[in-house]
């Protein structure tokens, strides 16, 4: 293989070859009666050199982060909904609102148990009200937490709607890839 024939390989076209030009040798002097030896000369120049086909431009959906995390700050789940993320929608919408609804509840019982606490007196009520309280509290965090973590995963995933089509996009118009050439 010549030299001039694997950088053309390679995707890569040094100046003057392929562009109708004969090649000179080292005096400078064109080589105008030499003919190349077409049938074991490879792919021609001229056929390297276009480089990858032009493809017709592609449309690609883009989803608006911003949109992504005030659904999914509005109702749970709403913004992986509209990424396209179904069962991760499903399951972290179920996650916050079982959170909330937890968080609810335990604030019923807490008002429950102080109300009664205070009507009794009974050390128990009081135990019970702290109980609930403590409870209360954690609950405030995980729901925070969780409801955070689904608008942000919302966000994230709104940016990385389209990544996998861009990329192969972007490898269409480059033209990445890897030839190999054996001769014997």
């Amino acid at each position: 293989m010549q030299p001039a024939e694997a950088i053309l390989l390679a995707g890569i076209r040094p100046f003057g070859v392929g562009e109708g030009k004969p090649p000179s040798d080292d005096t400078g002097e064109q080589q105008d009666d030499e003919q190349p030896d077409l049938e074991s000369a490879g792919p021609s120049p001229r056929a390297l050199e276009t480089g990858p086909a032009e493809s017709p431009p592609v449309s690609i959906e883009r989803r608006s982060p911003t949109g992504a995390l005030l659904r999914s700050a509005v109702l749970p789940g709403w913004g992986q909904f509209y990424n396209g993320e179904e069962v991760k929608g499903l399951i972290l919408g179920s996650v916050e609102i079982g959170l909330a609804v937890w968080l609810v509840l335990e604030h019923l019982a807490a008002e429950d148990a102080r109300k009664d606490y205070q009507e009794s007196g009974d050390p128990a009520d009081q135990s019970r009200y702290e109980l609930h309280s403590q409870r209360r509290l954690d609950l405030i965090w995980y729901t925070s937490g969780a409801w955070l973590y689904g608008m942000l995963d919302a966000y994230v995933g709104a940016h990385l709607y389209a990544f996998e089509e861009e990329n192969r996009d972007f490898e269409r118009k480059v033209g990445i890839g890897v030839g190999v050439s054996f001769r014997f």
